[in-house]
């Protein structure tokens, strides 16, 4: 993968000093309603540093949910323009789920201990001069993240945003889009209902729909938005004639996945992580093994794609399938994804 690089950030007015590390603190200070089913919570860390990161990235939260301690992780929809805080918009309506928690029990002044920011799903590692960005619900959010970055450096880009919603009344930061688009000159910008027929542009993505609006040859394209939206999205385009390396779409999975069937009767491994050393199964996931003995690991897909569940090797061996979560050069320094990565030996990680 090519890793490129932007111009410099313009110089704005910072209130902190140094960076926030990963590992550290977060303290919430403030909960916004976007809608009945959306809330945004915003951070600042708690040692009082700001945030260095990439439009586009995720973080991943410990939450202590009735089931005990889980990361969960989500996108970082503010700009890094804007470093002072984070702010997490998600979706509230899932019943029983982490985001049912958040919104019953985060207040301003709540404290968390979070991992990241992290992801190859941002505009500084695939810098270009045409930019399409399209989303479905709330997959608004790294899109959010990357047009407010953009708009606030003025990137002289070719840039056009599609964001597709059931019903206009579901439409998220409309006001604030309008804004952007007003200020931002190189910025098209499409609100699509897919259920509203009297919409001026309405229906599900088709070909002929995307190609009334855009022809894609020579663009960098980043898609968010439920599995199946995405898959639609990038069998059209491809059909479409765009460069297959050009698409990237997130991924965070979801907290329903299928059971991983262990073999008992394989060789028993050792597994060091730290301070802990205990056994595994060989082929049996990385990831499958820590949680039977109640290490608390970041995770996003549990496919291989968002990078969140990444470690680095120090010893042994694991044969890794990952979905072009890791960079080359990531691999190469000795980074694993602990849900993609089935044990063959012993091996020791951090």
């Amino acid at each position: 993968m090519r890793i490129g690089s932007r111009t410099p950030l313009p110089e704005f007015e910072r209130r902190t000093v140094g960076s926030w590390k990963s590992g550290g603190l977060l303290e919430c200070t403030d909960v916004t309603a976007e809608n009945e089913d959306v809330n945004s919570y915003s951070f600042k860390a708690y040692d009082g540093t700001g945030f260095d990161f990439k439009p586009g990235q995720h973080i991943s939260i410990r939450l202590p949910l009735k089931s005990g301690e889980e990361y969960r992780t989500f996108t970082v929809c503010s700009s890094p323009t804007r470093g002072d805080e984070i702010t997490l918009t998600v979706k509230t309506n899932r019943p029983d789920g982490a985001t049912a928690w958040m919104r019953d029990n985060i207040k301003i002044g709540s404290i968390f201990s979070a991992v990241g920011p992290t992801g190859l799903f941002n505009l500084i590692d695939h810098p270009c001069k045409k930019l399409l960005l399209i989303s479905a619900g709330s997959g608004i959010t790294p899109m959010m993240s990357m047009l407010r970055w953009l708009a606030d450096r003025q990137d002289d880009l070719d840039v056009t945003f599609i964001h597709y919603v059931k019903i206009s009344d579901e439409y998220l930061f409309s006001d604030e889009l309008s804004k952007i688009a007003g200020e931002y000159d190189p910025l098209a910008f499409h609100q699509i209902s897919t259920h509203r027929a009297d919409a001026e542009i309405h229906g599900l993505p088709t070909m002929t729909q995307l190609a009334s609006l855009i022809d894609v040859s020579g663009h960098q394209v980043f898609c968010c938005g439920p599995s199946g939206f995405m898959d639609a999205i990038k069998d059209i385009l491809l059909k479409g004639g765009l460069n297959p390396d050009h698409y990237h779409q997130e991924s965070f999975g979801s907290d329903a996945t299928k059971p991983e069937v262990v073999d008992e009767n394989a060789e028993t491994l050792t597994v060091k992580f730290k301070d802990k050393t205990f056994d595994a199964k060989r082929g049996e996931t990385l990831l499958s093994a820590l949680k039977k003995n109640k290490v608390v690991v970041p995770t996003g897909c549990k496919s291989g794609m968002c990078g969140t569940c990444q470690m680095k090797l120090i010893s042994g061996k694991v044969d890794m399938n990952h979905q072009g979560g890791l960079s080359e050069q990531q691999i190469d320094e000795g980074y694993i994804l602990a849900c993609c990565s089935t044990l063959s030996e012993n091996i020791s990680i951090l």
